[in-house]
């Protein structure tokens, strides 16, 4: 399958994306490129981090690299360390996704990812529409399946709002009273008060001034847990003093990656609109399980001022 760029564009903002991984390359608003990472289809080949990309079947970790379901325990490839990471050796971002319909403001892509993929059950079709509006770049995606498995999108991008240098001077607030403690980049399973920790991110922090305790790089690569409110909602506030973006979306959780081992440490920060990590080995997070009949639905929205 070919892969391109396509350009989405508004008075506001213009977009650049690749259906190699379904991947935002570029975000330009007040001439500013606001995203770190590859901006060539060459580049897109040899990154290692995931920038821009559509993440899956699992976004995030599942601790040892194996789930069980239904009663069946399932294997997968440990990729990062002894976990199994974004879907595996050949996840959603490394495939290309097919082109359903193209416009100045809307890019429709599509994949289908086999029943024994990276050794997950079930074959998943999975559609993703990317939209500008004014300010606003929408990501909606939906997805079924013929037989239980597991699913958990998000799209991986790194924002650098000032489009050079680290994101130290960037300001991150994130609407969330509670967070994922973990150990070794796995939660623990509880879920916990972020008052009084260096988590607490509900008033802005500067980046640079601030390390999350069980970070293994420094900075943060932790998981937020999102008001339980229907709809899409307001999950993250991020601003260098010129510019700002809002990140809304309906998901449970929010990953915050300070981008510590990109090859620019810090030139850029994730904030991943998703489910809780290794969700299938803590039955009291939100579940991750599709089963047929039923539609997954996630929205993400990224805004700026």
């Amino acid at each position: 399958m070919n892969t391109d760029i396509y350009t989405l564009a508004t008075p506001e903002i213009k977009v650049r994306i690749t259906n190699a991984g379904a991947r935002v390359l570029s975000f330009e608003y007040q001439g500013t490129d606001c995203l770190y990472g590859p901006k060539t289809l060459e580049d897109v080949a040899a990154d290692t981090c995931y920038c821009g990309s559509i993440c899956g079947r699992v976004a995030n970790r599942i601790a040892g690299g194996s789930f069980e379901l239904d009663g069946k325990e399932y294997t997968l490839a440990v990729n990062n360390g002894p976990n199994h990471l974004h879907g595996g050796l050949t996840g959603f971002s490394d495939m290309p996704w097919m082109v359903e319909e193209v416009s100045e403001t809307r890019l429709a892509l599509s994949l289908v990812s086999p029943d024994g993929q990276e050794n997950y059950p079930g074959e998943v079709k999975v559609r993703a529409v990317y939209s500008v509006e004014g300010r606003r770049l929408i990501l909606e995606m939906q997805a079924c399946t013929d037989a239980p498995t597991l699913l958990n999108l998000t799209n991986h991008a790194y924002w650098n709002l000032s489009g050079a240098g680290t994101v130290d001077a960037h300001c991150l607030q994130v609407n969330a009273s509670a967070y994922t403690p973990m150990v070794a980049n796995i939660p623990t399973g509880v879920i916990a008060p972020v008052e009084g920790t260096l988590y607490d991110l509900r008033r802005p922090v500067a980046l640079g001034e601030r390390n999350a305790p069980d970070a293994i790089a420094g900075g943060y690569d932790d998981n937020y847990v999102l008001p339980a409110v229907a709809g899409v909602k307001l999950a993250a506030v991020l601003t260098n003093g010129l510019r700002t973006l809002r990140v809304l979306t309906d998901a449970p959780g929010l990953q915050v990656y300070t981008g510590d081992y990109l090859p620019l440490k810090r030139g850029g920060v994730a904030l991943e609109a998703q489910n809780y990590p290794d969700s299938p080995h803590h039955p009291h997070f939100p579940s991750i399980v599709l089963r047929p009949g039923e539609t997954y639905s996630r929205t993400i929205a990224w805004e700026m001022d």
